[in-house]
């Protein structure tokens, strides 16, 4: 009978991870967590089946993988020993906390990050704000300037036509009263 990793491992208390752990130690397997593939060693106890879903979907899904199975002669050749149990739980909880740490600190990372780029935005935010008020405020100015300008220009105007015209109305009021005094 073909077992999996997780199927033997449970008759040696050990989870799936464990076992595959303990079967590269012992030389039956070799690569990482999610690619392991047969030594030499394992040819005689252990098959290969290729798995594929199907068509369709999404690229991301995983339409392909391996089963490893292993048959039961291979226990006779396993030395599974408290210590070597021992040594693959300190090892994964080890890879476990490595891993976790990693992830932690990428988080630290990313939120520092995001802060800088926060605090970079209301720099510019307020920068802008800052930009628009006293663009507002000289505009205010203008706009006082402008109408201080025009009552200027315009009192000048009128004291201009009033000086040119005066002699012409006193000519003209002069005229108009020896003309009713003559009718009169």
């Amino acid at each position: 009978m073909q077992l999996s990793a997780k199927e033997l491992g449970q008759e040696y208390g050990l989870t799936a991870q464990e076992m595959n752990r303990v079967l590269v130690k012992e030389g039956f397997l070799k690569g990482q967590p999610g690619d392991y593939s047969l030594t030499e060693k394992a040819v005689d106890f252990a098959k290969e089946q290729d798995f594929h879903r199907g068509t369709g979907g999404y690229s991301y899904y995983n339409r392909y993988w391996t089963i490893i199975t292993f048959a039961d002669s291979i226990k006779e050749k396993l030395n599974v020993t408290p210590e070597l149990k021992k040594e693959v739980r300190s090892e994964i909880a080890a890879e476990r906390a490595a891993r976790y740490a990693a992830q932690a600190a990428a988080r630290a990372q990313a939120k520092a990050e995001f802060l800088a780029k926060q605090a970079d935005e209301k720099v510019v935010k307020e920068a802008s704000e800052l930009a628009v008020t006293e663009a507002e405020e000289l505009m205010r100015k203008c706009k006082k300037a402008g109408v201080v300008g025009l009552i200027i220009i315009g009192s000048t105007a009128i004291s201009y036509g009033v000086y040119k015209t005066a002699p012409k109305v006193k000519k003209w009021w002069k005229e108009r009263k020896e003309h009713n005094e003559d009718v009169a």
